[in-house]
């Protein structure tokens, strides 16, 4: 499981009680544990070419926390759910890729957002983030948010490149 998290209540069912929930709290990743959505897709295979589909389970739904519409995690939790014979499941997992694909390939842009941008700029995935951002600011050229987080960005390279240079 992941070093440090963050418990989230389950929100309460319609119909169900708020006391008496018996689905137990969440954990989500906080992004200290983010390790990119590249670097989970690697872990994710890998673990399913080792057959610890339990894990690589666990480590897709991570990563679909925070990136619900990348059709490879789809894809490979399909894959993972049709290894155990979970065909239901897996066939969802799969429409679930097929549908995120297809989305991908109607919009100009993929889905961005700064949250996810602030999370791959934190891991060191610098340069995807800084286009993610960009387009974020394509979209909203305003949002005071956006432009702030520009500019701290923009201040740690500089900062960057006089360590470098001295």
């Amino acid at each position: 499981m992941l070093a440090a998290s963050v418990t989230v209540p389950n929100p309460p069912q319609e119909g169900a009680e708020r006391k008496d929930s018996t689905l137990p709290p969440r954990i989500l990743p906080t992004p200290q544990n983010w390790r990119g959505v590249s670097q989970g897709l690697k872990d994710a295979k890998v673990l399913l070419h080792l057959h610890y589909y339990a894990k690589a389970e666990d480590s897709l739904l991570q990563l679909l926390e925070f990136a619900p519409m990348e059709g490879k995690a789809w894809h490979l939790l399909g894959r993972c759910h049709q290894e155990q014979e979970r065909h239901a499941k897996a066939i969802e997992c799969f429409e679930r890729a097929a549908c995120c694909y297809k989305t991908h390939q109607d919009s100009e842009t993929p889905p961005a957002s700064a949250r996810l941008a602030r999370l791959m700029w934190n891991q060191g995935e610098e340069d995807e983030a800084r286009s993610m951002l960009d387009m974020l600011l394509m979209r909203q050229p305003e949002d005071a948010s956006l432009l702030a987080m520009q500019q701290e960005w923009q201040g740690d390279m500089i900062s960057i490149r006089q360590e470098a240079a001295e």
